[in-house]
């Protein structure tokens, strides 16, 4: 007995004991294990993308989905727990389908789950969380729209800032709908500092509908979503607006009582070396052949220096000339010389006299007799015309403090020498 005791007592304590009891405990566990895989499971599959499916109706009338083509959903499914332990969200497809969908608008989708492959070996035993999804659906549209300023900022007294748009359009693409809203698109920002000297600043594009609400981009693709805009900061000097006038008598003085300007002065902003030297800005020429003795307004431009600007937001001046305290008074002339004419030509005045207005103090006027005015037809620029033409006429008078009002033409006849 003794003898069987020891050498059970080695047996246990050999090593072919030790790999037997092995052996036993994973024989064991496998087929605990295997007992275990064969019960079914349920597991939950979350993120899985929702398709969104357009008749190809839809599709050949050109809508699209504009917003929520990103959703996703979970299910849960059974089956198998060592399958289930290899399934993504790849092996389960989403699909919302849009057939009742025939127009833009936003609508509300069912979503359905199968198998990506029918064959395998799950079961989805739940309805897609969330179940239902929103769609918008439009068609698609691309607009150009011009870009309006709205730069917000304070300049120093005595200086003048003007800002400019390095891009002044902007593309912007989206749902119809979406983009019938858009009433107009401004480069927006705020500059804080006093500015005395350009500066650049970057701008942000903000839609806007007809009530001045800012339009959510978020369905929009917009080629462009800020801008530069460069701000010029120029000195500013108030200036004298003057009247210019052409074939007016040397001798005649238009004083302050037969003239009013309005505005009779502007204001330029411009670089310091040209206001420096500027005091007067001139108005459009005023030809004294059409001013007679009476009260008459022209509407006359303001001659702007070269890199200045006019910030009186104003680019004509009103002018009254006041010549009813004058007279007027009828000549005949019957004196008409051609100059210019080429050797090569000869002309003969076909009209023996011309009746002119003069005008003039009454006093000026009774000093002239008919043998006081001279016409004269250029012919200079005749490029070869030979036979009997109508031509310009222009008049000298000996009295400087007088003028002829009108204009005329005399017939000429030409012809070679």
């Amino acid at each position: 007995m003794k003898n069987k005791r020891l050498s059970l007592n080695m047996f246990t304590h050999s090593d072919h004991f030790i790999f037997i009891i092995a052996v036993v405990i994973s024989v064991s566990i496998w087929i605990y294990m295997s007992m275990g895989s064969t019960n079914d499971t349920n597991v939950t599959v979350t993120n899985i993308p929702v398709q969104i499916e357009l008749s190809e109706d839809a599709k050949n009338n050109g809508l699209q989905v504009f917003s929520g083509g990103d959703q996703r959903a979970s299910v849960t499914i059974s089956g198998n727990r060592a399958i289930l332990g290899a399934i993504s969200s790849s092996d389960i497809t989403l699909t919302a389908t849009a057939n009742i969908i025939e127009s833009a608008g936003e609508y509300e989708l069912s979503v359905n789950a199968t198998k990506s492959n029918p064959a395998s070996s799950f079961n989805i035993i739940s309805n897609p969380t969330p179940n239902k999804v929103k769609v918008i659906v439009d068609y698609l549209r691309e607009s150009t729209f011009q870009i309006q300023e709205n730069i917000i900022y304070k300049v120093a007294d005595g200086y003048y800032a003007s800002p400019s748009l390095a891009v002044n359009s902007v593309a912007i693409s989206g749902p119809q709908t979406e983009i019938s809203k858009i009433a107009k698109v401004s480069a927006v920002a705020d500059v804080n500092e006093t500015l005395k000297s350009p500066t650049n600043v970057n701008c942000e594009l903000i839609l806007y509908d007809n009530n001045g609400e800012i339009i959510d981009p978020a369905h929009l693709n917009m080629d462009i979503t800020s801008i530069q805009a460069a701000i010029s900061v120029l000195p500013e000097k108030t200036v004298t607006v003057v009247p210019v006038f052409a074939n007016n008598p040397s001798g005649f003085t238009v004083d302050k009582s037969m003239i009013t300007i309005e505005p009779d002065t502007i204001k330029l902003a411009g670089p310091s070396d040209i206001l420096n030297k500027t005091t007067t800005v001139n108005l459009e020429s005023l030809d004294f052949r059409t001013l007679k003795n009476s009260k008459a307004t022209f509407d006359l431009g303001i001659d702007i220096p070269v890199d200045c600007k006019n910030i009186s937001n104003t680019t004509t001046a009103k002018v009254t000339i006041d010549f009813s305290g004058l007279e007027s008074k009828t000549f005949t002339v019957d004196k008409i010389n051609v100059k210019g004419l080429s050797s090569d030509y000869k002309a003969s005045v076909t009209q023996n006299n011309i009746s002119v207005t003069v005008i003039g103090t009454e006093d000026e006027l009774e000093k002239l007799s008919e043998g006081s005015i001279v016409g004269v037809i250029d012919v200079s620029e005749n490029k070869g015309t030979i036979g009997s033409v109508q031509m310009p006429v222009s008049f000298s008078i000996n009295n400087k403090n007088c003028w002829i009002y009108g204009s005329y033409k005399a017939n000429i006849t030409i012809s070679k020498s």
